[in-house]
């Protein structure tokens, strides 16, 4: 189950996903995410709300096939909020998880082959937005 991070290059408006070398968890990528941003002129992405819905929505449009995926949004509340909060968005096919899409970035492969339906989904989404 690789990690792998969103990058975004605000000079040219163009995605960057790099996967994490092994020994990186979700309990110490900070660093990590720190280390290749002072290296290229690139940022770490944080997915909008309206950026997740449009990637949930292309997921799951049953008009574009017959047999669509499931997105399912994960919500969590931290100890000092009040509210509940999105914290990723589960993309699954057929009762198997693909992608964990979490809102600072962070990517949760399950199956590495969905990265190349991903990053269209992602840039159309961004499209959409105008960004």
């Amino acid at each position: 189950m690789p990690l792998c991070q969103l990058f975004i290059n605000k000079d040219q408006q163009q995605f960057m996903l790099m996967k994490m070398p092994k020994d990186v968890s979700p309990d110490n990528y900070q660093s990590w995410i720190v280390d290749k941003e002072q290296e290229k002129d690139i940022q770490a992405f944080e997915f909008s709300q309206q950026l997740l819905d449009r990637i949930a929505l292309s997921y799951v449009d049953d008009s574009q096939t017959d047999d669509p995926y499931q997105a399912k949004y994960v919500l969590m509340k931290a100890p000092d909020e009040k509210e509940l909060f999105v914290s990723s968005l589960e993309i699954s096919h057929n009762g198997e998880e693909k992608l964990d899409i979490i809102r600072n970035g962070l990517l949760i492969v399950f199956d590495e082959n969905e990265l190349e339906k991903f990053t269209p989904i992602l840039q159309g989404a961004w499209n959409k937005d105008g960004m």
